[in-house]
């Protein structure tokens, strides 16, 4: 328990301090499924997703009830699909294979380039499939 909260005390400093040097955006998604993200599961929940396209391009991922979260820094970037620009909502993408899912992208519904993130592929007797979850801006953006 120590542990967790310390933890979770590191990524708050670690958002404040990357929020005060470049602006965020922040939103708001409730994902239904647990998911992989940086190496680890992450339980099915409402989160805060802070996205910076500063200089390191990150992106922190919360989960208060679960306590839970991760900062992530974004691979390659890539052009938002057509077909997310024509609904212009911001989006996270996930990888999905047999009993797990995984992020793949995020984008913020702006000019910006899509976010992508490494992660385990399907197996190669898997197939693939693709989730979408909306993101809402959070109050106060």
């Amino acid at each position: 328990m120590k542990s967790m909260t310390t933890k979770l005390m590191m990524t708050a400093a670690a958002l404040a301090i990357a929020t005060a040097v470049a602006p965020a955006q922040t939103f708001k998604a409730e994902i239904p499924f647990a998911f992989q993200v940086g190496g680890k599961t992450m339980a099915a929940g409402n989160y805060v997703v802070h996205a910076s396209y500063h200089q390191s391009k990150t992106v922190v991922l919360a989960n208060d009830k679960a306590k839970q979260s991760a900062i992530l820094m974004s691979g390659p970037m890539t052009d938002p699909a057509k077909a997310w620009t024509d609904k212009g909502d911001p989006v996270l993408s996930f990888e999905c294979g047999v009993g797990r899912c995984a992020l793949a992208r995020l984008w913020t519904g702006s000019e910006k380039p899509v976010m992508t993130f490494p992660h385990r592929g399907p197996g190669r007797d898997e197939h693939a499939s693709y989730t979408e979850i909306r993101l809402t801006k959070a109050n106060g953006d």
